[in-house]
């Protein structure tokens, strides 16, 4: 006899999940795996049912009588005819949590063909679960797909609070996660943490609760781990995308409104955007607008303070051509003397200069040398995400001003005996609210923000339910100026500068300006 268990929890309450199992005609329309499924008897609680079931390239056909306990909300099957000698079992949902639905599958079956039963009795065992697992996940799926087409009506649908995807941004910063939590650990070999943390798959690893507007207005939030480091986006960007599109669906059975994809996330979003797009139906931003906003008034704020003329500037956007670069490229067109963008692709430059050449006053100018655009610049925004270093430091001038807003942060987290140059790490925002994901994110308070985290609350707060920052080239200065009102409403504005540990208060830049002039003088 073989023996099937398996068991899976839907967030939607049992009733809802019977009525789906008790239409049973309605199987093939959203279940691959089923290919036919017919009711040739219906009784008040009870029918008799054909099927055609694929798993595998293997199809099984039977007939079966289903009943069901409406009261117990259990659903029991046996077969009358088919190509297995017996087959029965039971569906039961009982409560799991505020929502949710614990469901179980329990089966036994009999091959009935002489010799064959032991032989194979396991691979047809794990066929048959593996057709209960698909069904389970289709079941799960089709309600999903309910709950966000309703989901302009919160009172039906239930979708409220937001989720920020994240991870480590290198393997230090892992093993500072794991000792966050066991300050004792004994760490194994690299190879293996690394091994261990890939077979992982994403999950809820906080829940953020009760942030606070400066309107007064509270919302709740979860941090789900996505667990990458930026390097195997490199390595294995098929692997990184599953468990993108894996912390996605974590998103959606917490039934959240929005999800930000922060670090790395974001731009394997931007790599397999449509993939990823036709894989969940929780809406998704990158937060990319916000933390446009947040680099723009950053700069602005750097240069008032260093007593520099933003009008007569030159600006150096290292990874100029991506979605932020891009869009702090297309808005300081507007504000400066000159760009320079940099990137590896002579193509995405072309096409970079030539969409530029419609913006502003700004000369624009395209340099495939970091180190060659950056030494006339007023201004560098370091906006590629690069696992490696993207600059020698020795190459800024003197009285620079660097906003590193590339995650990981391989500027404003590396120490140099510069002194002459202000370097910060961009993109962050000061919050109303302390912001706690229980363990170190990199940031140097609980009142300081990514700015794409910060992005997911603000349309939280806002209920805008929707793809905000999605597809390249679509952050335009206007909806910048639209997250940048949302956020000052709310309490989020351009954060303190700091560099790595390191504060950049008025005393700092007194410090940078004076180096500044002393450097001068000895040139």
């Amino acid at each position: 006899m073989i023996q099937i268990r398996t068991q899976k929890i839907i967030q939607a309450p049992r009733w809802k999940i019977l009525r789906l199992i008790a239409a049973i005609k309605d199987f093939p329309q959203y279940m691959p795996n089923v290919k036919q499924c017919e009711i040739l008897e219906k009784h008040q609680r009870s029918a008799v049912t054909s099927w055609k079931v694929e798993v595998d390239k293997m199809m099984f056909s039977w007939k079966q009588r289903d009943d069901i306990d409406i009261p117990n909300f259990t659903v029991r099957f046996e077969l009358l005819s088919g190509d297995l000698k017996t087959f029965s079992g039971a569906w039961t949902l009982r409560d799991h949590g505020p929502g949710g639905t614990e469901v179980t599958v329990e089966a036994a079956a009999e091959i009935g063909i002489p010799m064959l039963d032991e032989v194979i009795g396991n691979v047809i065992a794990e066929k048959l679960k593996k057709n209960f697992d698909l069904m389970l996940q289709a079941i799960d799926e089709r309600l999903t797909l309910q709950r966000y087409k309703n989901i302009r009506h919160p009172n039906i649908s239930k979708i409220k609070g937001f989720a920020v995807i994240g991870h480590p941004y290198n393997l230090q910063h892992l093993i500072r996660y794991f000792k966050f939590f066991k300050p004792d650990f004994e760490l194994p070999s690299q190879e293996f943490l690394m091994k261990v943390f890939e077979l992982a798959p994403s999950y809820r690893a906080y829940n953020i609760e009760n942030f606070k507007s400066a309107t007064g207005r509270v919302v709740n939030g979860h941090f789900v781990m996505c667990p990458i480091i930026p390097v195997a986006l490199i390595l294995s960007p098929d692997k990184v995308i599953e468990k993108v599109v894996q912390a996605c669906k974590v998103a959606e059975q917490l039934g959240v409104g929005i999800a930000t994809l922060g670090g790395f996330t974001s731009i394997a979003g931007e790599q397999f955007g449509r993939m990823l797009t036709s894989s969940v139906h929780v809406p998704i931003t990158t937060g990319n607008t916000f933390t446009v906003a947040m680099v723009i008034d950053g700069i602005e704020k750097a240069a008032r303070m260093m007593g520099l003329d933003m009008a007569t500037a030159s600006v150096t956007i290292i990874g100029g051509t991506g979605d932020i670069g891009g869009a702090c490229a297309r808005i300081l067109a507007e504000k400066v003397e000159e760009i320079t963008i940099t990137s590896r692709s002579e193509k995405n430059l072309s096409e970079s200069e030539r969409v530029l050449s419609y913006y502003g006053k700004a000369r624009i100018r395209t340099s495939r040398d970091n180190n060659e655009a950056v030494k006339n610049a007023h201004i560098v925004i370091a906006a590629a995400s690069s696992t490696s270093t993207i600059v020698d430091f020795n190459c800024f001038k003197p009285g620079a001003i660097i906003c590193d807003v590339g995650y990981p942060k391989n500027i404003s987290y590396t120490s140099c005996d510069r002194r002459d140059i202000l370097i910060f790490s961009g993109g962050t925002c000061a919050i109303p609210s302390e912001f706690n994901t229980g363990f170190d994110v990199g940031l140097p308070s609980n009142k300081v923000l990514y700015g794409c985290f910060a992005e997911a609350i603000l349309l939280e707060l806002e209920e805008r339910y929707e793809n905000f920052s999605w597809g390249k080239g679509n952050i335009t200065p206007d909806r910048v100026q639209l997250l940048r009102d949302i956020g000052k409403k709310h309490g989020f504005e351009v954060a303190p500068f700091f560099w790595g540990s390191r504060t950049m208060g008025e005393r700092e830049i007194e410090e940078i300006l004076k180096a500044k002039t002393d450097a001068a003088r000895s040139a």
